[in-house]
């Protein structure tokens, strides 16, 4: 029995051994087999090789920083930052892979913690590596031209005949309103600045010129067209900060306030005697929007959360959304993006569903494409950046923005959309002694073209 006893203790204890002798084995051979991948630069080999020694529990300084550097010779900065980050855990004064880890930060234009990284650095390197990341101002201009395009020509005849979809309506119409839109001119200026090293800002001023065409069509022996032309000018004022938190998290928080004013021409009918008069008035709001973004980037995914606090023509909105950006190489040569947003305006509830494809063409040249679809009205986006308070409906939009990086400090960009809109007319109906009053959707797009301007010194 003793010998028995003995021969299963000593067959545990060598198989015990084996296992580590096993794991040892394996462990020397990922770190020769990647050490020589590294050296002749396969990093793709090495990549595969060093992500299935991570899932069996091997890790280590070298292992992290040899993905790191290969991450980042395939431009993926994001896992390239992720490993590096996770070298300098094991090693926290090694300049090699915080020097890989400070070129990962500025090609993903993660600037705030570039400046923190420099801090890190020995004293002696740290003037030439701030000399990289000295462009932190920016100077924005942007300006563009919207114009319109109607399904339907707008006449009296169209707008005073019978209600043929309503047998109701015996008659035709007596009177009729609308108010389209000719075409937008907008304009704005903005400044880019560090407020510290983890706290970006940027402020800007605008002005949004919204012309339009009204006209007051009546009937009383012979038709009327009583037309007018007028400007809706809003003037804007765009604030908003970049907060850069550890664990790749930023916060972003952005207002708007807007103020706006128009003469416009209005029409009384009298329904006792048949009457119409027609006077101008000029009215002007305020409006405020506020958005708070939440953003964590992953190697390969950024989700995003946010919320928005809105009051627009007095009508207090919360509009909060979500949406991922997926990087199927770990950076930005290409981003798809897919999100939705919900604005709750009293009981109701707007939905907006959209999705965007980004990238690199050249070198110098990127795109930005983007679709949107839902009730965009009254709707804000880049963080309240862009503001849709226009009276008219939006129902759809899509767009092409192509930027050409000039140099290092200065890009231009041009930008196309294509919005669906409709806006509201009424017209009113004689059925004995009283007036009917009927809603009618007016559908058209607008072709909206946008220059843009970017200068960092």
């Amino acid at each position: 029995m003793r010998i028995w006893i003995l021969v299963v203790v000593f067959l545990g204890c060598s198989t015990i051994g084996w296992s580590q002798l096993q794991t040892k084995l394996k462990e020397s051979f990922v770190d020769s087999a990647s050490y020589v991948y590294f050296t002749q630069g396969k990093h793709n080999e090495l990549v595969l090789l060093t992500e299935k020694a991570l899932s069996s529990g091997i890790d280590s300084y070298y292992l992290r920083v040899r993905m790191g550097v290969s991450y980042f010779n395939k431009n993926e900065f994001y896992r390239s930052i992720y490993h590096l980050q996770k070298a300098l855990v094991f090693y926290p004064s090694d300049t090699y892979a915080k020097d890989f880890l400070f070129y990962a930060y500025v090609y993903s234009e993660n600037l705030e913690e570039a400046k923190l990284l420099i801090k890190k650095m020995p004293v002696a390197y740290q003037k030439a590596y701030q000399k990289l990341i000295k462009n932190q101002h920016s100077f924005v201009f942007e300006s563009g031209y919207q114009s319109t395009r109607y399904v339907s020509a707008q006449d009296s005849s169209v707008f005073l005949a019978k209600d043929a979809s309503d047998t109701s309506l015996h008659g035709n119409a007596i009177y009729a309103e609308s108010d389209r839109m000719k075409s937008i001119q907008y304009v704005q200026v903005g400044m880019g600045y560090p407020i510290s090293n983890r706290i970006k800002g940027y402020t800007g001023v605008s002005l949004v010129k919204n012309n339009r065409e009204q006209h007051i069509y009546s009937r009383d022996i012979a038709y009327k067209d009583t037309s007018n032309t007028y400007s809706l000018m809003q003037y804007q004022a765009y604030s908003g900060f970049t907060i850069t938190m550890p664990k790749r998290i930023t916060l972003l928080l952005g207002g708007q306030f807007l103020y706006y004013t128009q003469n416009k021409l209005f029409a009384n009918y009298d329904t006792i005697n048949w009457k119409y008069s027609y006077y101008d008035s000029i009215t002007s709001r305020s409006n405020v929007v506020s958005n708070f973004t939440l953003t964590k980037s992953f190697q390969k995914c950024i989700p995003m959360l946010s919320v928005g606090l809105h009051k627009i023509d007095g009508i207090a909105m919360i509009q909060s959304g979500a949406q991922i950006s997926y990087l199927p190489f770990g950076n930005f040569n290409c981003s798809i993006t897919s999100g939705f947003s919900l604005t709750k305006v009293n009981t109701s509830m707007r939905q907006v569903y959209f999705t965007k494809l980004a990238g690199k063409i050249t070198k110098n040249l990127w795109y930005d494409s983007y679709f949107y679809i839902g009730n965009l009205k009254d709707f804000t986006e880049g963080n309240a950046y862009v503001v849709y308070n226009i009276s008219d409906k939006v129902t759809m939009k899509t767009g092409l923005n192509i930027t050409y990086y000039i140099n290092q400090t200065m890009s231009i960009g041009c930008r196309y959309d294509l919005l669906n809109r409709s806006s509201s007319y009424n017209r009113y109906y004689r059925s004995n002694n009283a007036t009917i009053t009927k809603t009618y959707q007016d559908k058209y797009n607008n072709h909206s073209f946008i220059f843009s301007f970017l200068w960092k010194f």
